[in-house]
């Protein structure tokens, strides 16, 4: 994991170098939202046969850039991942406080519509398991710490669409795959989460 840690850490520096030339400064650095959003999400490894599960995203985000063509994004977002399991009719729900560092890296300088590329580290903490068998209610898994470990970090990686909808004011989309590095059960093998996530929201600059 660290050499992942490592090589992720190099990449944004070279990408942040090449896009660093010919930038303009920006007069207002910070930029904060909302998003909401959908996520599809499984798990991977050792996990046995499972399928992709809908879920729900939703948090605020920051941004600084102090120049045009990058700037680092943090957000804070409620996550619901888990994963399907046809064989048995269950829905296994896994509730995080996701937290995405991330470089984003604007294609173009300036403009009302700023397409961009971002990429960096997710560091999740899971605050709670549900199952769901059939057309049943959710049960809440009382005891979710003996079953799986509450941190989960990963990469994570994609693509926004900023359209300027007003002064200072855009309106985002962000579409990005989140790929878990850290085995997120307690049981023999190794288990680990994937999944995509596409969230619109509202940015305000000052």
């Amino acid at each position: 994991m660290k050499n992942q840690i490592m090589r992720l850490t190099a990449v944004m520096a070279v990408l942040s170098l090449a896009m660093s030339f010919e930038t303009i400064a920006q007069d207002k650095v910070w930029s904060v939202g909302p998003e909401v959003g959908v996520s599809l999400s499984k798990y991977g490894t050792d996990a046995g046969a499972n399928d992709f599960k809908s879920g729900a995203i939703g948090g605020l985000f920051v941004t600084y850039s102090i120049v045009n063509t990058f700037g680092i994004t943090t957000k804070l977002l409620y996550s619901q991942k888990g994963a399907s399991f046809k064989s048995v009719d269950t829905k296994q729900t896994l509730n995080y406080i996701e937290v995405p560092v991330i470089g984003r890296f604007f294609l173009n300088k300036e403009g009302n519509f700023r397409p961009n590329i971002f990429v960096g580290p997710s560091f999740g903490f899971l605050t709670g398991a549900t199952n769901k068998v059939g057309s049943n209610d959710r049960v809440k898994i009382d005891n979710y710490q003996t079953v799986f470990n509450t941190f989960d970090f990963g990469v994570t990686g994609g693509m926004g669409f900023n359209f300027l909808i007003s002064d200072d004011t855009y309106f985002i989309i962000d579409a990005r795959y989140t790929h878990g590095l850290s085995d997120i059960t307690k049981a023999p093998g190794v288990v680990n989460n994937n999944s995509f996530g596409l969230t619109a929201g509202l940015s305000f600059e000052f």
